[in-house]
């Protein structure tokens, strides 16, 4: 078992005045003793074999019941741990700590729409678009609100350099977003820390040209949305950034964290197809 999941059942425990011993996420005689105990209080809720059960299997089988007292969908009570006891885990850990259960994911699609007629990611295609990688017609947009190089807080810039043909559209989303948030927001929000836009390279790990080759890529917040984050772990899945996204995907970029859930800093003016979902992984 998960060394943070014991420790929620000697917290339990605890409190039910069953258990002494120290909070180590150790599941030691002391702490199967107690399980032992809190099963026979609750034995109506078990199957009727439940006593033969190893210690591994009844500490599950409490920590599942845990689950289902805060209406957490666990499944049967069955002592296993499996994608249901693990789904539970996050979700009863996320309401531990942030008092409130974590947003239904799956219940969340960013709008796909394409006003603009953005390319679809594939290299023929943006080339045919937006022309060479490394070779675009740039052009400064200037943002409302005052910006930090993300790696480098001491230095602040007032542009973003882009592509032309997506400048026109990156200048209403930022206009819409200082509107709704306001500098104080933005700053709280960390929306003021740019990690970049056009860079000539290629993709992580790749051998084929990066968006931001194109100038067609930007990047906010890295250190809070890590290539390798997903939404448990990225801010920018967070409510408060519900409007944030919409005024991008009105303006039909995408954003690689809501359409495949890595790379949550990642925005482009391309869309992604079946068949280079695959080299966006590394974009």
């Amino acid at each position: 078992m998960k060394v943070r999941a014991i420790r929620i059942i000697q917290e339990a425990l605890q409190t039910l005045g069953l258990y002494r011993g120290s909070i180590d996420g150790k599941r030691g005689p002391v702490t199967n003793r107690a399980i032992d105990a809190a099963l026979r209080q609750r034995s109506a809720d078990l199957p009727g074999t439940w006593q033969q059960w190893s210690a591994r299997r009844k500490a599950v089988a409490f920590f599942q019941l845990l689950c289902k007292d805060s209406d957490i969908e666990v499944g049967p009570i069955d002592g296993l741990w499996g994608p249901q006891a693990d789904f539970a885990y996050d979700a009863l850990t996320h309401l531990l700590d942030q008092g409130a259960m974590p947003r239904p994911w799956r219940d969340r699609k960013p709008l796909n729409i394409n006003p603009n007629g953005w390319p679809r990611q594939k290299e023929t295609e943006l080339i045919d678009f937006y022309g060479r990688p490394c070779k675009a017609r740039l052009v400064k947009v200037r943002c409302p609100w005052t910006l930090k190089i993300a790696w480098d807080l001491s230095k602040k810039v007032e542009t973003i350099l882009i592509h032309e043909k997506v400048a026109d559209s990156l200048e209403r989303i930022l206009v819409n977003v200082h509107e709704h948030y306001g500098d104080a927001e933005i700053k709280r929000l960390r929306l003021n820390l740019y990690g970049g836009s056009y860079n000539c390279r290629k993709k992580r790990g790749g051998s084929t040209w990066s968006n931001h080759a194109w100038g067609i890529a930007i990047d906010w917040d890295p250190s809070n949305n890590r290539y390798n984050w997903g939404r448990d772990r990225a801010k920018f899945d967070d409510p408060e950034y519900d409007a944030w996204w919409r005024f991008w995907e009105e303006e039909g970029w995408l954003s690689l964290g809501r359409s495949r859930n890595f790379d949550w800093m990642h925005i482009q003016a391309a869309k992604l197809t079946d068949d280079c979902d695959q080299s966006a992984q590394r974009r």
